[in-house]
């Protein structure tokens, strides 16, 4: 399987200018030109606020800080949190059944962590799918980007071979 091209930013070696202009020019094609924005209820969301600013100084430093992937990483940052309170949560369930005298008031706290272990799970999926569809979604916009330049076929030459 061929590999994607790469960004322009991490091109080196014996790239003409000429194809250095026309990678540019693909690249910026694929964006908007707007910067990525925070919805209202991740920024009323502590947490998710925080994983999105985190995540916004990333995609500035490698220059995809692009509103077409707004969405995503807003549902990326909500996921994020709600992963944090289950987490929460769950620490106290089990310090609550560590706590329990009687053994069925333990076992039933455990069950509710194991629970609370089961959706923390499925976040973490989603996540992990969000993770590996926003990477797959800059990787097709470089693939969009033309690896070489189309040769301009020369007229005379043509005219002249037949």
């Amino acid at each position: 399987m061929p590999r994607p091209s790469k960004s322009i930013l991490t091109l080196q070696g014996h790239r003409t200018k000429q194809e250095i202009a026309i990678r540019k020019q693909g690249e910026a094609g694929t964006l908007t030109g707007e910067p990525m924005r925070e919805h209202g209820e991740v920024r009323n969301n502590l947490d998710a606020h925080k994983e999105f600013m985190r995540l916004r100084k990333l995609f500035r430093k490698i220059e995809k800080d692009d509103d077409i992937y707004s969405q995503t990483i807003n549902r990326y940052c909500l996921l994020h949190s709600e992963c944090m309170a289950i987490e929460g949560r769950k620490a106290k369930l089990e310090q609550l059944g560590n706590d329990a005298e009687d053994p069925k008031d333990a076992l039933a706290f455990y069950k509710l962590v194991n629970d609370l272990d089961r959706e923390l799970m499925s976040k973490r999926k989603m996540m992990m799918e969000i993770e590996d569809k926003n990477l797959m979604n800059i990787q097709s916009a470089l693939r969009n980007i033309p690896k070489r330049q189309e040769d301009k076929k020369n007229p005379l030459k043509e005219a002249l071979s037949g």
